[in-house]
């Protein structure tokens, strides 16, 4: 299980290449199964358009990585079935008004959790109205609709909520889902995700080790992660990390 906030802005990476094809951008959601469907990457070729792939194209959802078979996992929009219809209805989960079936504001979503094997909304944590405080969770057997405007919600979902949400059928979910998977491109490293990611993290690195960063990179709440020339080091890495400019730094340097 994962949370949305946990598969955005994570690294893209080709098993086949070993290298970074992108970051996660958008996920996009099924209103009518209450699952994810495709997700929106940003590659170095931004300007021309985001790309988008199947979430059955997903090998695995790591700390460090979302990873695929290969770069042809990614595709423009409009090649994608379904995908630009689902865009259309412009549904946003984080930030959803909460209305129970019979027309009471209950609240807001702050967050949303997903079966990171078949992209299944889980459940979504709840705002209650007048509260700055989550208050729990909405398992997804409550939901009645996604909405692009509201999130439909079974009438007294407040005595619902519950503390932890559970993934039902996980072995069976995962077991259809991986049927529908196209596997034979992928090399027998990618039977080994984590040792995949940490062999990949560990290249990034001595990549990076030396090479001069081609822009100012600040953190959010103003502090220079890196100047304009600096020789990137150790130090600057965890730094980067730590303010979420990782990937910024990692597409700005030279030799």
């Amino acid at each position: 299980m994962k949370s949305s906030q946990q598969i955005l802005r994570l690294p893209v990476l080709s098993i086949e290449e070993g290298k970074q094809i992108g970051e996660v951008r958008h996920l996009v959601l099924n209103p009518q199964q209450g699952k994810i469907d495709f997700i929106l990457v940003e590659d170095k070729t931004w300007y021309f358009g985001l790309k988008a792939m199947a979430f059955n194209a997903i090998q695995g959802i790591g700390e460090f990585a979302l990873t695929v078979a290969g770069r042809s996992s990614l595709s423009v929009l409009s090649e994608c079935a379904g995908l630009i219809d689902l865009l259309e209805n412009n549904i946003c989960l984080s930030g959803i008004k909460v209305l129970s079936k019979k027309g009471r504001l209950v609240g807001s979503i702050s967050e949303y959790f997903i079966n990171d094997n078949t992209g299944d909304i889980i459940g979504c944590q709840l705002i209650p109205v007048n509260s700055e405080k989550p208050a729990g969770m909405i398992p997804k057997k409550l939901i009645l609709t996604y909405g692009c405007d509201f999130l439909v919600v079974e009438e007294g979902v407040e005595e619902k909520l519950v503390a932890e949400l559970q993934e039902e059928n996980i072995a069976d979910n995962w077991e259809n889902s991986t049927k529908t998977k196209d596997t034979a491109a992928v090399p027998a490293i990618g039977k080994q995700p984590a040792e995949a990611l940490k062999h990949f993290e560990e290249q990034q690195r001595q990549y990076l080790l030396g090479r001069k960063v081609t822009m100012r990179i600040v953190a959010d709440n103003g502090e220079v992660v890196a100047e304009d020339g600096e020789t990137i080091t150790d130090e600057i890495i965890e730094r980067a990390k730590a303010a979420d400019r990782y990937i910024q730094l990692t597409m700005n340097i030279r030799e």
